[in-house]
Order: C-alpha cells, then structure tokens, then sequence
C-alpha cells in the first residue's frame, strides 16, 4: 500500500466514524428533544385539565365523583364529560410506553384514578378505552 493510498484510507475511515459519531449524537438529541415536547404538551394538556377543575371544583372532589350517577342529568353530563378527559389524558400517558415518563406522570394516573375510578368502572364506558389500558389500569391502580 503506498502512502498516498494510505492517507485516503485513513482519510476515509476518519470521515466514516465522524458521520457515525454524528448521526448518533443526532439521534440522542432528537430523543431528548422529543421527551422533553411530550413532557411539554402533557403539562399544558393537564394544566387545562387542572383549570376546569378549578372553575368546578365538585369535579376534584372524591365525595361528588363518586356518586356522580345521582346528579341531574346536565350535572351528570358535565361531569362524565369531565372524567372522560381525565381518563383520556391518562391513556395518552399510558400509551407512551416510557419509563421515565410514568416516573412523572404515574401520580397524575393515580390522582386521577381516585377521582373518577367510579366513572371508569362503570359498564358503559368502557367501550371508550382500548382493552390493554383498562387491564393496566386494573393491575396497577386501586379501585376505590
């Protein structure tokens, strides 16, 4: 191998484990800013969430939501209404399938969980979630 022949080798290999060195960091911060963005629109999604139990603040009391059914019928409504967010945000969550997302965000599932656990359980809404979230949170929440 002449010298020449040598340098464009080095050369080669060099440029070659630079692009690697690069689309691995691109990678690794492409995750992170990902994470970081879901962590974003799930803190601005359940700040709604918070604000509306904050302008009805029965909807975060566990005596009410749990006995919901006996509402009249446009309380019963909006409550269901409510829950169902609730309980649609968690299943975002859950579906996620992260770890470290679940460290953040598995107290939120349980906060919820024990507001409108109630609401969840019953027959008929059931048909709203898919079978793998009512099963996880079947196996990892208190029913209350």
């Amino acid at each position: 191998m002449t010298t020449v022949e040598l340098l464009n080798f080095i050369v080669t290999s060099l440029s070659t484990l630079l692009s690697a060195i690069a689309i691995f960091l691109y990678i690794v911060l492409w995750y992170k800013d990902k994470t970081h963005s879901n962590y974003d629109v799930f803190d601005a999604t359940y700040l709604d969430i918070l604000k509306t139990g904050m302008d009805n603040p029965e909807f975060r009391n566990p005596t009410y939501t749990k006995n919901y059914k006996n509402l009249a019928d446009n309380e019963r409504i909006r409550y269901e209404t409510y829950a169902f967010i609730c309980w649609n945000f968690c299943e975002t969550i859950v579906d996620k399938g992260d770890k470290n997302l679940m460290k953040t965000w598995g107290v939120v599932i349980e906060a919820e969980n024990a507001l409108h656990r109630t609401w969840f359980d019953s027959p008929e809404n059931k048909s709203k979630f898919k079978e793998e979230f009512i099963t996880y949170i079947a196996n990892n929440y208190k029913a209350v």
